[in-house]
């Protein structure tokens, strides 16, 4: 009878090579017969699924106005005029239709300073201007939200509209039905500034011989957060402002009512 004679070996050293697993050798015929290691199957990676957490929507849903018109304070309503902002459709049949006006509008006055105090101004109040004694500035910022409705009158107070007095007016955007929002502005579309001018003459909104001259500001968005703003360019000025300079590749301002496209 035969007798297997299983030798386990944790580490065989042989010719001074190392080797290791079983063996079997037959008692009665002296045949070696090494035997495999157990296969140990290697461990697998650790699965990591993919982030799918949707990145938050920022778009632009502020309006920024800045007056930047030079220093004049021999009426009572110095900077810009702004009487309205409106969102405006610029693609398909829906071109030139407007979508929304302004909603939501706060002010902030220039931290180098006004350009007008009222010492300086007609009279000795910038009526119109947040500085004013005549008007609260929540009164005045109230008046550039929703349509244009600006009035000049030769009698009795102006109503519609804001004087910047070098300060900046920040608006959102209403829904031009049911005026809420605010509305997101996308490549495309244009942001249309009424600001008083020589149209405001023209279309009854002021006398005829209202001075009316047509200030000077830029137009900037801004998302929600704060971390991202655009300057917009100015691509078309009302023919009637006939003392606003002609517009350019490089310009940069409004003059008196204008219509800025958003790249």
């Amino acid at each position: 009878m035969s007798t297997n004679l299983k030798i386990g070996l944790s580490c065989v050293i042989a010719l001074g090579l190392a080797a290791c697993g079983t063996s079997t050798t037959d008692a009665d015929s002296g045949v070696y017969t090494p035997q495999p290691d157990a296969y140990i199957a290697p461990a697998p990676d650790a699965y990591v699924a993919a982030d799918t957490t949707p990145v938050a929507a920022d778009p632009y849903i502020w309006v920024v106005v800045q007056d930047t018109e030079q220093k004049a304070c021999t009426t009572n309503g110095p900077g810009a005029d702004i009487d309205a902002v409106a969102l405006v459709a610029n693609t398909g049949a829906a071109v030139g239709t407007v979508l929304g006006y302004g909603i939501h509008a706060s002010f902030t006055p220039n931290p180098q300073g006004d350009a007008c105090t009222n010492a300086e101004c007609s009279g000795g109040n910038c009526k119109y201007a947040y500085n004013g004694t005549t008007f609260t500035e929540a009164d005045l910022v109230a008046r550039t939200e929703g349509p244009q409705d600006g009035q000049v009158n030769a009698t009795g107070n102006d109503v519609g509209y804001f004087s910047l007095n070098a300060g900046t007016l920040q608006l959102q955007i209403g829904d031009v039905t049911t005026g809420t929002g605010p509305m997101e502005i996308v490549a495309g579309d244009q942001i249309q500034v009424y600001e008083v001018d020589q149209t405001y003459p023209a279309d009854n909104f002021a006398p005829k011989g209202c001075s009316c001259l047509p200030e000077h500001y830029t137009v900037s968005l801004q998302n929600a957060s704060g971390s991202k703003t655009l300057l917009l360019t100015p691509t078309l000025l009302d023919p009637v402002n006939a003392t606003c300079a002609a517009l350019t590749s490089t310009s940069t301002e409004g003059c008196g009512s204008t219509l800025f496209v958003v790249p």
